[in-house]
């Protein structure tokens, strides 16, 4: 028997303990979610989706069924690839140009015209006309000390935000201009070859993934968000059979694997910035054992360690602790 918690109360405590003040001030937190009984982890997705969504949060989705979710670099490409990179790019030029001082009040980041020309527009006057050149010889060294030359971001993670923010000041079309940025960022090319040219010299792969995603969640801020929230489906994960169905499955090793990058994710909490993973686990995943045939987090005891309850109480449950059980009622499961 286990104590559960409503999907609503969990949520009013993930509101109000993490995504109105702890994450907006920097803080990060990874939870993980057991759904039981009648509960639908695409409810509880969908719930957090647009609780987080309508507090200016990115929200992202990974599926264990679809995307590598023991491979750093398929999971940061999959959470890319959800990333409105044009519209950030737009954000920033917006913002660094009214800390210039140009005025910007009414020009829509979402609107598809060239950037300067509505800048120019917005800020001349029948006396002192200004023209685009002149804007972007003034925009051009903000854009580099802000974003070229920014530590919080890899190296060749601020040489794209720089190309891609550049491409917006453009008249030029600036979504072909960013496609291969994009690409390269989302994974749909993988060839450095192809943004060679924008100054970026490595590919995105398991050994630097956590920089270019420690680097996402820095921009993130950086553009105006309040945060990133992550909802990562693991219910695939504990099938101890494959099913030929299509969805990926994934072997005790890769298992294990998988959740050596939770635990990575878990340890390195300060290093990301206003951020929330949300792990959908099935019941399986709570079983302790470590046999051979086994996917439970008992077969990583690292991670066990980190998110398995330490003190149990009968009668209550702590609704702030790592790992939760949920149920369409509260009370025991």
């Amino acid at each position: 028997m286990r104590n559960t918690l409503t999907l609503r109360d969990w949520l009013d405590v993930i509101k109000e303990e993490y995504l109105t003040q702890f994450l907006q001030e920097g803080g990060s937190s990874i939870k993980f979610v057991v759904p039981l009984g009648g509960l639908d982890r695409h409810q509880v997705m969908s719930e957090m989706e647009s609780m987080a969504g309508g507090m200016n949060y990115i929200v992202v989705r990974v599926d264990a069924s679809e995307t590598r979710v023991h491979m750093a670099d398929d999971v940061f490409c999959r959470a890319a690839s959800q990333f409105p990179w044009r519209l950030a790019a737009r954000k920033v030029v917006l913002k660094l140009a009214q800390e210039i001082g140009y005025q910007t009040e009414g020009i829509a980041a979402e609107s598809a015209g060239p950037l300067l020309g509505a800048i120019a527009s917005a800020s001349s006057s029948s006396d002192q006309p200004l023209s685009e050149e002149f804007i972007f010889r003034d925009l051009r060294p903000k854009l580099e000390s802000a974003v070229s030359v920014n530590r919080n971001l890899a190296r060749d993670f601020r040489a794209a935000m720089t190309h891609l923010c550049l491409a917006e000041t453009r008249d030029t079309s600036a979504s072909q201009e960013g496609a291969p940025i994009i690409d390269w960022l989302t994974g749909a090319n993988r060839r450095i070859s192809s943004v060679r040219a924008y100054s970026i010299y490595n590919s995105i792969n398991r050994t630097n993934a956590r920089h270019f995603f420690e680097s996402l969640l820095h921009w993130t801020k950086f553009v105006g968000y309040a945060g990133l929230v992550a909802l990562l489906d693991d219910f695939q994960i504990t099938l101890r059979r494959r099913q030929n169905d299509g969805r990926r499955f994934y072997t005790r090793p890769m298992a294990m694997d998988h959740y050596e990058l939770l635990r990575e994710f878990i340890d390195g909490t300060d290093r990301l910035d206003s951020f929330l993973m949300v792990v959908l686990a099935d019941e399986d995943f709570l079983d302790e054992g470590a046999g051979r045939s086994d996917r439970g987090m008992g077969i990583y005891r690292a991670l066990m360690g980190r998110i398995s309850d330490e003190v149990r109480d009968r009668t209550l449950i702590n609704p702030m602790s790592a790992l939760v059980r949920l149920s369409d009622k509260a009370g025991l499961e």
